[in-house]
């Protein structure tokens, strides 16, 4: 798969996203607002990393300072509408942030590897979390209140995201380069729709009246 190609149709998905929620943000909700500012850091992290892979050869330092930032802003998101849940979910952000500096400093150089490590803790982390997010918001509402005012399309996202992340780098891992190779198309197709349910989220989104900031 030609990497400039799905690069220029990821940063197209994303544009999208961040138009498609400028021009509803009437109708967004807090943990929607927040997901938009995420797709604007997003944009210029995937432009950062496919700058520093073509000019670096490795795009290291990149997964290392950018994969705990889109936790935070992923988990501070979702936690506008987790309920009880929220404060442990937060707790786990300067966790992952410390956890990531050591991780740097004593076990995965930035300059040397992946911090494969922490892509592991965010993945399962994210999993949880929507886990639990998705089990709220079906004892709580209905399916007309659900698909349309949260976050349920971008929460599958991330799920799906997550899952292929997890799954794909524990064959990177045994494998190395051919796992590299295989892959890649997994990678690429999942983030393609983890972006898209931004844009389909933000484009069901109706603000309901009664709607509130914490389930």
């Amino acid at each position: 798969m030609n990497l400039f190609i799905a690069t220029c149709v990821k940063l197209g998905i994303i544009g999208i996203g961040i138009a498609v929620g400028a021009a509803r943000n009437k109708s967004l909700t807090d943990a929607n607002r927040m997901f938009w500012l995420f797709l604007l850091v997003a944009f210029a992290g995937e432009v950062l990393e496919f700058m520093m892979g073509r000019i670096f050869v490795n795009n290291y330092v990149y997964h290392h300072v950018f994969r705990p930032l889109y936790y935070a802003f992923l988990t501070l998101a979702l936690a506008n509408e987790m309920g009880r849940l929220r404060k442990p979910f937060l707790i786990t952000i300067p966790v992952v942030a410390i956890l990531a500096f050591l991780n740097a400093m004593y076990l995965q150089p930035p300059d040397k590897t992946f911090n494969t490590l922490i892509i592991v803790l965010t993945c399962l982390l994210l999993i949880l979390q929507v886990l639990f997010y998705i089990a709220q918001l079906f004892d709580h509402h209905n399916w007309q209140e659900t698909a349309y005012q949260y976050s349920l399309w971008i929460a599958l996202g991330i799920l799906i995201h997550s899952i292929s992340s997890f799954l794909t780098l524990g064959i990177y891992n045994v494998m190395k380069q051919d796992g590299h190779r295989m892959t890649v198309p997994f990678l690429v197709i999942s983030e393609w729709l983890f972006y898209g349910s931004f844009v389909l989220n933000f484009w069901l989104q109706h603000k309901s009246p009664t709607t509130t900031k914490r389930l």
